[in-house]
């Protein structure tokens, strides 16, 4: 029998035998955010969703809480990814931008966005930026990466229009935990009241 016989043969069957069953199938599951994965044709780095650490995740609370305080004055998230890694060479920052944005393209996100990339800053860059949230500085540092290694970071800038003469500015940081293989990506948006 030849291969593409073989190939129509098993579809024939499988579509008689799920013909046969009267029982409707349950959709998928959607994947829960731990279990999801970016794929990358050009990355080496593949994320996988951690989530941040119980301390991260009380300081973004209580900076969300004083924002709300000055009338929704800015929004803060803070997502923190693992990735697996055997290389000999370290991950690098352009890898952990590719693989986020890779994660950010789906269609359902950010799709209004068009970001102004700022380059490769200092730490520095990101702690006079975090606004309502000055407890990341150096609670980021300690708590995802080991403390002591050389973090990078890629900053990216986008304002638009949300209404009749108010804008939002949009801040993104990619930080790359080279020796933790792990990447950071806060996002703070300042909104125009």
């Amino acid at each position: 029998m030849s291969r593409n016989t073989l190939k129509w043969s098993v579809l024939a069957s499988a579509l008689l035998l799920g013909a046969c069953n009267n029982t409707p199938s349950e959709p998928a599951p959607e994947p829960t955010p731990s279990a999801r994965t970016v794929e990358s044709k050009l990355s080496q780095i593949e994320l996988e969703w951690e989530g941040p650490t119980p301390l991260l995740e009380s300081i973004m609370e209580a900076g969300n809480e004083e924002c709300d305080a000055y009338y929704n004055w800015c929004d803060g998230t803070l997502d923190v990814y693992g990735f697996p890694w055997s290389s000999t060479q370290a991950p690098t920052l352009s890898d952990a931008v590719e693989s986020v944005f890779a994660l950010m393209n789906d269609p359902r996100e950010q799709s209004r966005i068009t970001w102004q990339d700022r380059g490769t800053v200092p730490f520095s860059t990101l702690s006079g930026t975090l606004f309502k949230f000055e407890a990341l500085d150096p609670a980021l540092l300690t708590e995802i990466g080991n403390g002591t290694e050389p973090v990078q970071i890629r900053y990216f800038y986008s304002t638009y229009l949300v209404a009749p003469g108010a804008s939002d500015w949009n801040h993104l940081f990619i930080v790359l935990f080279p020796q933790s293989h792990r990447v950071a990506v806060f996002n703070l948006v300042n909104h125009e009241i």
